[in-house]
């Protein structure tokens, strides 16, 4: 009888281990999950490709998630905790070492961002993994940060105390004040009980350049791209693009070049000579 009751006793301990990483977490993520979301992409035939997560960084759409999810991709849009479906309208950044894309979905009043961390998390430091969720209440999981790799950008690469899934790409790791200090990358091994994180600002770091025309990486993703923050770069960026893009795309890059720089008069020249290429009466006026 002895027994039985120890056993009893072992199984219950051993299922409160295992459900114990999941858990209500703390006040901040009930807001904090209104930034996390769901993104579906689709392919040149309008089918679903993949679906994933992805998180706003600004409350003005920007917004970071897996490269992966958007290779191949000719549109895109997330869907948010509320329920509501939001285009995505730019690319502004992508890394298919560390699997990353940065992007921008059309704008809503509403919309909550993640405050990226002001310091890198540390060794030992627990942290929170926030899924995609539709419920009020919030909950996920947590653990521990066991190794921070330096990468470029001055940036970090986190090693996680914990174990994720296929459903937790790209969710943000969270710190204890509420800040996000990573993204949650795929593991390649589902057993395991590490996990692994790319720093946030080396998403946030990520941007589109002079140069980013003739980005392989960038040009494996069908959706616009946007332009380059600086005018300068953005003006090369026109130069570059010219001879790589179809008429209609290159007159939007056009269009969007002029409402970003309106004083520059680079756009209107460059727009009207492409009016004329068209050879007809109605382009000419």
């Amino acid at each position: 009888m002895k027994i039985g009751k120890i056993t009893l006793v072992l199984t219950c301990c051993g299922m409160a281990f295992q459900t114990g990483m999941a858990q209500e977490l703390p006040k901040w993520a009930n807001k904090a999950r209104k930034a996390v979301f769901s993104v579906i992409t689709y392919n040149k035939e309008n089918q679903i490709l993949n679906t994933g997560n992805g998180f706003y960084i600004d409350e003005n759409g920007t917004a970071v998630s897996d490269y992966t999810l958007f290779k191949g991709a000719e549109r895109a849009v997330v869907v948010t905790a509320d329920g509501k479906e939001l285009p995505v309208e730019y690319i502004l950044g992508a890394n298919d070492m560390y699997d990353v894309v940065k992007f921008k979905t059309a704008a809503d009043k509403k919309t909550v961002a993640l405050q990226p961390a002001s310091c890198p998390g540390a060794v030992s430091e627990t942290v929170y993994v926030l899924p995609y969720s539709t419920q009020k209440a919030a909950s996920g999981t947590h653990g521990t940060i066991s190794k921070v790799d330096t990468i470029s950008n001055n940036s970090f690469y986190y090693t996680l105390n914990m174990k994720t899934g296929e459903k937790t790409v790209s969710c943000p790791v969270m710190n204890a004040e509420g800040e996000v200090v990573a993204l949650v990358q795929k593991n390649s091994d589902k057993e395991s009980t590490s996990s692994y994180a790319i720093g946030i600002g080396y998403a946030k770091s990520l941007s589109i350049t002079a140069l980013s025309a003739n980005d392989f990486t960038l040009n494996t993703i069908g959706i616009k791209k946007g332009l380059p923050e600086d005018e300068s770069q953005a003006l090369v960026y026109l130069y570059m693009s010219s001879s790589s893009l179809p008429t209609e795309e290159y007159l939007n890059l056009l269009n969007e070049f002029i409402q970003q720089y309106p004083k520059n008069s680079e756009g209107y020249s460059r727009r009207a000579l492409c009016y004329m290429g068209y050879g007809d009466d109605a382009h000419y006026a």
